[in-house]
């Protein structure tokens, strides 16, 4: 679905203000075939990550659609080495700073995606608090994002690209690692404060990263260049899910084992608590009894469903801190610097 209260103003400034570009080096027509095979591959993979969540990987439904899509992916990049006018040209991954800065755009969006699907059941299910309030939480960082994003697009002509892509991620796993602990049990001024910090680590990576990710590559790639990393991005939001899906399950239902065997509970509380497993609801597991036992079972349910979020959280404050230390060594940052640099002066002229 398009929103059109973004759509059409954005098309507006498009048509107004963005002047009409060309690849002067562009050979033969569009790569039609790549496109429908990529289309292909992709849905394959997408369907069988959201479908396994419903049926596990091991089911037909899911196993089916994943192989085809790999085996789709697989012959899109051997038609694209084979392709006079490949819609994704392969020399572009020769750049070793165009493939080193896909690491930590990967890692980035990946924690981001992961820790966002998974925070409206901490705010609502935990936490207590309406669907309103629950969606005001993420004003912060939207709003963060839209008023630092030109200033830190100019960060890697002022500092180069190193700095940016070094603290960026550092204060984005800050920035997780507050939200880890406003899950425990914080109030709501800690997620806006959590929500605050995220949004000004991710304003500091995110512009740098396409910046480095565009001057890496010849002018005339630039399209296809942020067409890749914002296909790396979408891709990694959609890998977190299913990931972090699994394993905040694990620790969910190993917390309710937890909580029933140090606790002496009745064969009635042990039936909601158990109908509970693999569901990140609380009240219709509870539903069905009384009194004291009730309230035990929605504890114990919030309480593992706190931790599980409270985990999830923990790790996707690891990834950004890892693309951030693996994924711009100093040698490509030095390179990424130099044509920065380069491309700025060139622009200048």
């Amino acid at each position: 679905m398009i929103n059109p209260l973004l759509a059409l103003p954005a098309i507006w400034i498009v048509l107004h203000h963005v002047p009409e570009s060309r690849d002067p080096e562009a050979r033969g027509p569009l790569d039609w075939s790549g496109a429908f095979v990529a289309l292909l591959g992709l849905a394959g993979v997408c369907f069988g990550f959201i479908a396994a969540a419903d049926f596990g990987w091991t089911d037909v439904k899911v196993a089916a659609p994943l192989a085809l899509g790999l085996l789709l992916l697989a012959a899109f990049v051997w038609m694209e080495a084979r392709s006079h006018s490949p819609m994704l040209p392969l020399d572009l991954f020769r750049s070793r700073t165009f493939s080193a800065v896909s690491l930590p755009t990967l890692l980035l969006y990946a924690a981001l995606g992961g820790a966002f699907f998974f925070l409206p059941f901490a705010l609502i299910q935990v936490q207590g608090y309406s669907a309103a309030l629950a969606g005001a939480a993420f004003l912060p960082f939207t709003v963060i994002m839209a008023l630092l994003s030109r200033w830190s697009g100019g960060l890697v002509d002022r500092f180069g690209a190193r700095l940016p892509l070094v603290m960026g991620p550092i204060i984005t796993a800050l920035g997780f690692g507050l939200l880890a602990f406003s899950v425990g049990g914080g109030g709501y001024a800690t997620f806006l404060a959590s929500m605050t910090v995220l949004g000004l680590g991710m304003a500091i990576s995110v512009a740098p990263l396409t910046t480095t990710v565009l001057n890496a590559v010849p002018a005339h790639q630039t399209g296809v260049a942020s067409g890749i990393n914002n296909t790396v991005s979408s891709l990694a939001g959609l890998l977190a899910v299913a990931i972090f899906g699994a394993v905040s399950l694990g620790i969910y239902d190993h917390g309710l084992d937890h909580s029933l065997r140090s606790a002496s509970a009745s064969p009635e509380l042990k039936q909601a608590v158990q109908a509970a497993r693999g569901q990140f609801t609380i009240a219709p597991a509870a539903s069905g009894i009384e009194g004291i036992d009730r309230e035990l079972a929605r504890m114990i349910i919030k309480a593992s469903l706190a931790e599980s979020i409270r985990g999830i959280t923990l790790l996707a404050a690891i990834l950004p801190r890892c693309g951030g230390e693996w994924g711009t060594p100093a040698a490509l940052s030095q390179r990424a610097d130099r044509i920065a640099t380069k491309n700025s002066a060139a622009m200048k002229i």
